[in-house]
């Protein structure tokens, strides 16, 4: 087997997190997989990865070759791609990263029409609403919401979202609509962020022309913003939660937006990024165009 086939093993084993999974992908048995990464290892004389019944994970040695690998293939691709043309079928196995509540809600609808366009891309989803190190995590894409942290990564403005604070009919026939913000005081409770402390502070206009952070006492906490939306949706408190995630329920009715003439208007831009390189791979330029296709010039929760 070849030092190139080899690295390729070793990449899908990290990145599928296993050697059953890889194999799969790879359309290989578990063992062949495992027998290649242990004479890659022999080859390297170094140990690559720590293997428990449970997971794998990389050593000191093994994240350092990750690394350099991950560019050696992304260039052999760009390369490739390169002397097919612009338009040459993209290929290979995208790895996008996303907040859990915008991917679910926006990303994943998308992901049939992409994969139905470039039928040779991969694309593997990974969740989180933390901002993550994409090197470090071997990401090709990040969707970023908010303010962009100096990275080194190229970013691409795809648009942008607000918030509106949103309650259930259920919880409001419970504890009354607010119809000011001195109405909040009357009992009123919220779902809080703990991942965002930023968004339990809503900017509320006072009757003098000020606007004034206002916090409610909260009823559940979470780091998901799309179990925060859940919760919201079940009725259990109010929530200052984003368009994109509450538009569809405003519409049918499962949500009513209250206080809307006293928000101070805000909004967030949302990005993808991804790390800077000579020659960028064709699946994350396609990738990236796709998106701003689909939410530029105008997102499509804002449409109706």
């Amino acid at each position: 087997m070849d030092k190139l086939a080899e690295m390729e093993c070793f990449l899908r084993v990290v990145d599928s997190g296993g050697f059953s999974a890889a194999a799969a992908s790879l359309h290989m048995t578990p063992s062949a997989v495992s027998k290649q990464i242990a004479r890659l290892e022999d080859r390297l004389g170094a140990r690559l990865l720590q293997r428990t019944t449970r997971r794998i994970s990389l050593t000191h040695e093994g994240r350092g070759y990750y690394d350099q690998a991950r560019e050696i293939v992304a260039d052999i691709e760009a390369m490739e791609a390169g002397i097919g043309g612009a338009e040459r079928e993209p290929r290979g196995l995208l790895r996008v990263n996303v907040a859990h509540g915008f991917g679910m809600a926006q990303i994943v609808p998308l992901i049939p029409d992409f994969c139905a366009r470039y039928g040779q891309v991969e694309v593997q989803l990974k969740f989180s609403d933390r901002i993550v190190d994409l090197m470090a995590e071997g990401d090709d894409v990040g969707i970023r919401l908010g303010n962009l942290r100096d990275e080194g990564l190229v970013a691409r403005r795809l648009g942008a979202h607000t918030r509106m604070i949103c309650a259930a009919p259920a919880y409001l026939a419970r504890h009354g609509t607010p119809l000011t913000p001195a109405d909040l005081a009357q009992g009123h409770r919220a779902v809080l962020s703990t991942n965002v402390p930023l968004i339990n502070n809503w900017p509320l206009v006072q009757p003098d022309g000020s606007v004034r952070m206002t916090m409610l006492p909260g009823v559940v906490s979470s780091d998901s913003g799309d179990a925060l939306y859940r919760l919201v949706l079940a009725g259990l408190g109010i929530g200052y939660t984003a368009d994109f995630l509450v538009h569809q329920a405003i519409r049918q009715g499962e949500l009513v937006p209250i206080l809307r003439e006293y928000l101070a208007p805000q909004s967030w831009a949302i990005h993808a990024v991804y790390p800077a390189r000579k020659h960028l791979a064709a699946k994350v330029r396609r990738f990236v165009d796709f998106l701003a296709e689909r939410f530029t010039p105008q997102a499509p929760w804002q449409l109706g």
